[in-house]
């Protein structure tokens, strides 16, 4: 009997060490003296699968990526390039060097407004903004280099300028910061350290997807389509996480109403 005993003593404290190893971010958030979490959270580490040029997500049950960017970039930064037109179009060819690339976009339509990079060769299409209605903001990705064009989906007028940001160490803010803003945006760059914390505060009742996308990466270290996913809910909402991230890199926030990010 004694054994018996022992061993259902023993096993209940391994219990206790794996519920307390699984405490999610949201638990920490709300164990720090902060209002408790509201709205539908998912914060999730991925890692980069190929298989015929398709990506595949899987999901981490533990453990971190450890995703290293590059600590700068100095490759010339190329010209921005700029399109425009009206309603179901597809780009001219271009070219991506590779790295961040973000697009600044306007849409005076009611209807679906999408921009997607299509590779002209084997390769992965990046959708990098799905909006609804009008729309003057930004959103970016890490994008491997190759050739695209720009399929755009949109019953209006519209345009996009593409560019690629080059910047050093000595370029990038550097936490504490404070971000604010309203609907879809990116911001950076940002120097991002190994302890470095995100917050994320959201009042709408909208869905808020907010992703660090790094300036360079190794390629089997890539986070879900060249990003780092780092919240994804249905506001209102408020929590709390860590970044694996380290080094430049850029927040990218989709959304529709206010929200405020803090970087410590």
């Amino acid at each position: 009997m004694s054994y018996v005993t022992s061993f259902l003593s023993n096993f209940s404290i391994v219990l206790g060490i794996v519920a307390s190893l699984m405490k999610s971010p949201l638990a920490i958030f709300s164990e720090s003296g902060v209002e408790p979490i509201v709205g539908r959270l998912t914060v999730r580490r991925r890692t980069l699968l190929r298989s015929s040029g398709i990506i595949v997500g899987a999901a981490l049950t533990g453990g971190s990526i450890g995703a290293t960017a590059a600590e700068s970039d100095e490759r010339e930064e190329p010209e921005p390039l700029e399109f425009d037109g009206e309603g179901v179009s597809v780009t001219d060819e271009f070219s991506i060097d590779g790295g961040p690339t973000v697009i600044e976009a306007t849409h005076d339509g009611n209807s679906t407004f999408v921009i997607q990079f299509v590779p002209l060769e084997d390769g992965v299409d990046y959708r990098l903004l799905e909006h609804t209605g009008e729309f003057d903001g930004s959103a970016g990705a890490f994008v491997e280099e190759g050739s695209y064009v720009i399929y755009v989906d949109a019953d209006g007028a519209w345009d996009v300028v593409v560019r690629q940001p080059r910047v050093s160490d000595d370029d990038a803010e550097r936490p504490p910061l404070t971000i604010e803003g309203t609907g879809s945006n990116w911001s950076g760059p940002i120097l991002f350290e190994e302890t470095t914390r995100i917050a994320a505060f959201y009042e709408d009742n909208s869905n808020i997807r907010v992703e660090v996308v790094p300036q360079g990466i190794d390629d089997t270290e890539f986070v879900w389509n060249g990003s780092e996913l780092v919240f994804d809910a249905i506001g209102p909402f408020a929590g709390v996480t860590s970044i694996n991230t380290e080094d430049v890199g850029y927040i990218d926030i989709t959304a529709v109403g206010d929200w405020t990010i803090e970087l410590t």
